[in-house]
This record gives structure tokens, sequence and C-alpha cells, in this order.
């Protein structure tokens, strides 16, 4: 081991209250996320089906942000899928994340649809990020 081990703060995936200190603002306020009321559908077996059948069906006038291998399972049009990137490629996704957050709002959508992906390595970075663009709006 080289650098010995890391504690995460117990603060990273959890809605921070008003009066409550954090290690850093970026985990308490609600930065570069889009005006756009946004969701994130956390990565497990039936996410695209929750995308698809739970939230689709429900704001037919949303996008989608979502993996680049995702885009033909998911039932939006074409021009409302923002690509992240490959979800085997995290560093990818890090360098268009704030860009594709910002594109939600030039879509001039209801909703936004995220896809989340695995909270281990860079993607809890990611995760932790696209959590707090979302106001904790998990499910």
């Amino acid at each position: 081991m080289l650098f010995g081990s890391v504690k995460l703060s117990d603060n990273l995936f959890r809605k921070i209250k008003e009066n409550e200190k954090v290690e850093s603002p970026g985990m308490k306020y609600r930065h570069y996320a889009p005006k756009t009321k946004c969701i994130l559908v956390k990565n497990d077996a039936n996410q695209i089906s929750k995308i698809n059948n739970d939230l689709i069906s429900k704001f037919p006038n949303c996008c989608v942000l979502g993996f680049a291998e995702d885009k033909e399972y998911i039932n939006v049009p074409k021009d409302r899928f923002i690509s992240l990137g490959s979800k085997d490629n995290l560093q990818e996704v890090s360098s268009n994340i704030f860009s594709s957050l910002r594109e939600v709002d030039r879509l001039n959508c209801d909703f936004a649809i995220i896809e989340g992906l695995e909270e281990k390595n860079l993607g809890l970075s990611i995760m932790n990020r696209l959590v707090r663009a979302c106001e904790n709006n998990v499910i």
C-alpha cells in the first residue's frame, strides 16, 4: 500500500442540512448543475428498464444523460440523448460531465434523467458530482 488507508466522508452521498459542517463546499451546495430538474438512476441490473418504463413514460419531454453503449436501448429521440461517453472509460466521462450537464438546459426539456455508474475508483467522484447536480434525487 503506497499511501495507507483512505477514509471517505460520510457526507459523500447524503443530503446535508443547512447548518451542518462539511469537508468542502462542493459537498453541500448545488453547483455546476442544470436549472432543469434532474434525477439520477443508480447503477444496477434494472437501470435501463427504470429509465424507459418508470421515468420516460412519466416525463415525455425529458432528456437522458447516459452512456454511449446504452444509447440504442434508451427510448428517447436521438437529439435528446446526451452521451457522457463510455462507461468503460471513466476518464472520458469525467471530462464530459460538466459540458453534458450544461447541454441539459440547452435542450429545454422539462426533466433530465441521468444514468448512474458504479461507485468505485473514479466512478465514486463522478457519482458524487451527479448526486449533487440532482439535489439528491436518486432512485
